[in-house]
């Protein structure tokens, strides 16, 4: 629970307490004056009035904060994708103006700086916007979501076969906090498989299944997989935090994780979807 939450708690728990001592002094004060059940509506009536009086104002400063604090951010991760935009409208503006071998591979350095910079900014928002509370849920097809993360993955996938046979499948959740539990999967089955290996993404029932024929893991290690720190393959590029993000973002949400593996024949990874459906 956030401080702002527990400070509103607490502030609620305050004007409980405050309200009960003071219809415990006014019952004893009028028991014997007022037929009981006539006494008691007018606590009733008198303990709703206290509260509307004494918590509206602190229920209406935190309902303004948040809208206060989400605008600003808005506002500031706006001004801080405008220099990207801008950045990337020039570059594109500069290749067609641009013929000579060894500017064109500056500017490709530029551009390729310039994606890195959006993935950080990315990064950045969705974290303060989830640290804070301000993610909100909507539904997206399973099957483009994995198309465009195994997009990502060009680059490094080299001779390995990546095949996506998830049919359209629609699902509800944070999209930015599933995207980033793909692509952890998937860059792992890509990055621990073997040089002509394969990524099968598959669908059970509503159980998603990301399959590769990579190195597995020990079963000894199969409880701590998920630690921060946990690398099957310490001389793979890596802090090792990636299946952390996944069991994080999973548990979270509801979404149950199977793993299945076998050493120097592949890992199968099961992600249960049923309460995003």
């Amino acid at each position: 629970m956030n401080s702002k939450k527990a400070d509103l708690l607490l502030g609620n728990i305050l004007i409980v307490v405050t309200i009960s001592i003071i219809l415990l002094v006014l019952h004893h004060v009028f028991e014997g004056l007022l037929h009981d059940i006539i006494l008691d509506i007018i606590l009733v009536c008198l303990a709703v009035i206290l509260y509307l009086f004494l918590g509206s104002p602190m229920i209406d400063n935190f309902l303004k904060s948040d809208t206060n604090l989400k605008t600003m951010i808005d506002e500031t991760l706006h001004e801080l994708n405008t220099p990207i935009a801008t950045i990337e409208a020039n570059l594109s503006m500069l290749k067609k103006s641009i013929t000579d071998d060894k500017s064109l591979k500056r500017l490709n350095r530029i551009g390729g700086a310039s994606k890195n910079l959006t993935k950080l900014y990315e990064s950045i928002e969705y974290d303060i916007k989830e640290n804070i509370q301000l993610i909100e849920k909507s539904s997206f097809d399973l099957k483009d979501a994995i198309d465009l993360s195994i997009s990502k993955f060009d680059e490094l996938k080299l001779e390995k076969r990546i095949t996506n046979l998830v049919p359209s499948f629609i699902i509800t959740t944070d999209k930015n906090g599933f995207s980033k539990t793909l692509d952890n999967l998937i860059s792992n089955a890509i990055k621990y498989n073997k040089k002509e290996g394969f990524v099968k993404v598959y669908m059970k029932e509503n159980t998603l299944y990301i399959q590769d024929s990579g190195i597995g893991i020990d079963t000894k290690n199969l409880f701590i997989v998920f630690d921060k720190s946990y690398q099957e393959n310490p001389s793979t590029e890596g802090f090792g935090i990636g299946l952390s993000i996944v069991k994080s973002f999973c548990d979270k949400h509801k979404i149950k994780i199977k793993i299945d593996t076998k050493k120097d024949i592949g890992t199968t990874i099961g992600l249960d979807l049923g309460a995003l459906v």
